[in-house]
């Protein structure tokens, strides 16, 4: 059995048992691991307030070859989540940005990168809770370029040459670009030279520089719509924005 230590960030919690919970965590060095948490439920629980989700902790889990979940064996709490659960609509948000992070991402693959940008928009939101729209946004591009599932939007997909600065572009089948000079029809979804600029801004800036940034909210929403579209095709959830919009009325 061997006995593991490592940084991470509590995605979620839910019960197992009549005083244990099972918790989700982000590690910092081995991707995504469910864990049981024995007692947890228990007034005196030695894991505390530390199995709130978003709370940033150092953990101990002992785990064994032939066992999927972990035992989860201490939590000593990083950075507490208060600030960003006390918010409805932080928390609502969030609750969608794990959902589709934990259906994007193969348990128990170690993604430094993934956990650092996870951490950087949880601080970011802490420090300017009104940047929620723009560090969702980034999220949300990070997590499906991470994924593997973001196309190219440097260059049309079809004649391979570099959009321009000026030139808006049709988004193809398959959420590539496709110049003027390429498309087939004048109908079809477009995205403007400056929502391109967005996204490729949000891969040279961290999440709270991002989040400074002025971007027309029009960007914002046209982006994420977009994006919504790739994770409902990668992860099977049909209808995101329908249950965002439902989840955040639900908590008002």
């Amino acid at each position: 059995m061997a006995v593991v230590e490592t940084e991470c960030i509590v995605l979620r919690s839910y019960d197992l048992a009549d005083a244990d919970k099972i918790a989700v965590l982000l590690t910092a060095d081995h991707g995504v691991v469910r864990a049981v948490a024995k007692g947890a439920k228990r007034l005196k629980s030695k894991f505390g307030s530390g199995l709130e989700p978003l709370t940033r902790v150092n953990a101990a889990y002992f785990k064994k070859e032939t066992r999927e979940l972990v035992d989860l064996d201490k939590i000593e709490v990083i950075e507490s989540a208060f600030s960003l659960v006390s918010s409805p609509e932080i928390l609502t948000r969030f609750a969608y940005l794990i959902d589709i992070l934990i259906s994007l991402v193969p348990a128990e693959l170690p993604d430094p990168a993934l956990y650092r940008m996870t951490n950087a928009c949880l601080g970011a939101v802490r420090n300017r809770p009104d940047s929620i729209e723009a560090i969702s946004l980034y999220f949300e591009a990070w997590l499906l370029r991470l994924a593997g599932l973001f196309p190219t939007w440097d260059a049309c997909s079809i004649c391979k040459v570099q959009l321009g600065s000026d030139q808006a572009s049709q988004i193809g089948a398959e959420f590539q670009l496709i110049c003027e000079r390429c498309r087939k029809s004048s109908g079809g979804d477009m995205v403007t030279a400056k929502q391109r600029d967005v996204v490729l801004r949000s891969r040279k800036l961290s999440p709270e520089a991002f989040a400074l940034e002025p971007i027309p909210d029009e960007s914002l929403k046209k982006l994420s719509s977009i994006f919504r579209r790739m994770i409902g095709r990668a992860t099977g959830f049909e209808n995101v924005d329908r249950a965002l919009q439902a989840g955040v009325q639900g908590r008002r």
